[in-house]
């Protein structure tokens, strides 16, 4: 539970002035957003991919190697308790947005917010019902081909032959989510610097500011003049770039953030 220090108030009403009064706001939404919906961690304590468990699976050397039998592991472990593919699963399959990702929709839906670059797969945002987002790691709700880049939900695939292939181009079709040693997609990677390179704030939510290239586009937007607010129970790499820092699960300051943001333009218009 916050504890709303006057000072902490304080910081808390600058972060809303700042960014009522900003041209263009991009957040930079990471992992610490959606712990708060139950879905664990992929890095530290605790998390998915401690001490490399996990990784093989999600190589994308190994899937190139053989994406057939990539496909025919990936169905096993989805049905393997234990297995880090079944832990994630479960939890996103379980997970609903939390109170975060609702006032991170009503912020773009007042015009308080032009577009959400996010780490994470687990397609709350779209669920929540956000419309400017890049996936920055894919969507673990969509299937890409790896030759022309077509994504689609996974729902709209058959698998009766592994590996799938695309409806289009007739290329090998894997998860959207983007694997370790794989490149991010430049049409995603490309919008993302553009919103990067326009944005005067930058909002970073749970992230912990260790991942790149994701992790450079905060020092981006700071070099090219962006102011950067953290939300975060901890401090990151990213914190001495800051000009403000709350402190806290962002479960709880957002929507005191939105509440403010609506306080601030209900004055400004006089009502």
């Amino acid at each position: 539970m916050l504890n709303l220090t006057p000072e902490f108030s304080k910081s808390l009403d600058q972060a809303a002035y700042l960014v009522s009064h900003s041209e263009h706001v991009v957040m930079l939404a990471g992992a610490g957003l959606s712990v708060e919906s139950g879905i664990p961690p992929f890095r530290g304590p605790g998390g998915l991919w401690a001490n490399g468990k996990g990784q093989t699976n999600l190589s994308y050397r190994e899937f190139l190697r053989n994406p057939g039998e990539w496909w025919e592991t990936r169905f096993r472990n989805e049905d393997k308790p234990g297995d880090p593919t079944y832990e994630l699963k479960i939890a996103v399959d379980q997970a609903s947005p939390n109170p975060g990702h609702h006032a991170i929709v009503e912020m773009e839906q007042h015009g308080f917010l032009q577009c959400v670059v996010t780490q994470n797969v687990d397609n709350l945002h779209r669920v929540a019902g956000n419309q400017n987002i890049l996936e920055i790691h894919g969507n673990r709700s969509f299937l890409r081909c790896i030759k022309c880049g077509n994504r689609l939900p996974r729902d709209d695939y058959h698998f009766d032959i592994l590996p799938p292939r695309c409806t289009q181009c007739d290329g090998i079709i894997k998860m959207d989510t983007v694997m370790f040693g794989e490149p991010i997609p430049e049409d995603v990677l490309m919008a993302c610097r553009q919103q990067v390179e326009t944005c005067d704030l930058m909002l970073l939510v749970g992230t912990s500011g260790t991942v790149n290239p994701a992790a450079r586009f905060p020092i981006i937007a700071k070099e090219l003049g962006a102011s950067l607010i953290e939300i975060n129970p901890d401090e990151t790499p990213l914190t001495p770039w800051c000009d403000i820092i709350l402190n806290g699960s962002s479960g709880e300051l957002l929507p005191l953030l939105l509440k403010r943001l609506l306080n601030i333009s209900l004055i400004e218009r006089g009502t």
